[in-house]
Parts: C-alpha cells; sequence; structure tokens
C-alpha cells in the first residue's frame, strides 16, 4: 500500500468513529484531521450520522439493524462493535464521491 492509500485509510477511519460519535450525541473533534478536509468532513459526518440513529422521544435505536432501545454509551459501543465495517464502507464511499466532485469541477 502507498502512502496516499495510507493515508485515505486513516482519514476514513477517523471519518467513520466521528460519524458514529456525533449519531450518538456524544463529543468529537475534527481536530486530528487536516485542516484542508475539515469543512468536507463535517459535512460528510453529518450525511453518515444520519444513516446510523433513528430517534424517537426519548430513545434510541439503531438504523441498521433496529436493535435498542440504547443508551447514547450503548449505541456508541453497539455501532462499533456490530457495523463498524458497513459505517467506514459509507465513510470511505462518501470520501470518494466529495474527491471525485473536486477532481471534476
Amino acid at each position: 500500500m502507498n502512502n496516499q492509500s495510507m493515508q485515505l485509510v486513516e482519514i476514513v477511519s477517523k471519518i467513520a468513529e466521528l460519524a458514529i460519535r456525533r449519531a450518538c450525541g456524544l463529543q468529537y473533534s475534527l481536530e486530528e484531521l487536516p485542516p484542508s478536509l475539515r469543512k468536507p468532513a463535517k459535512e460528510i459526518i453529518e450525511q453518515i450520522s444520519a444513516q446510523l440513529v433513528l430517534r424517537d422521544k426519548d430513545t434510541l435505536r439503531c438504523k441498521i439493524c433496529g436493535k435498542g432501545p440504547f443508551t447514547r454509551k450503548g449505541l456508541y459501543l453497539h455501532i462499533r462493535r456490530v457495523h463498524l465495517d458497513q459505517v467506514y464502507q459509507i465513510a470511505r464511499r462518501e470520501l470518494e464521491d466529495y474527491l471525485w466532485r473536486l477532481r471534476n469541477t
């Protein structure tokens, strides 16, 4: 794997983690991402987090499999343990779409 591929994997992993934290209502920071990617990463994180959690009054459920109700921390752990690969694939697709649009506009 070349250096660019390693950087992409690392960035996608960070975005996936931040999206899970955002979806569960936990604190997160974009400071670990390169400054040039923070603004698009914020948009990508919002898009991904909307796909992960169902909020119904005071309950949180996993939008991927429907399990719940969970606490914020419980939902975070559930998504990390059960659906991390799916979240990673969503993050990778979203980031690749962003980079494609950037190059082709």
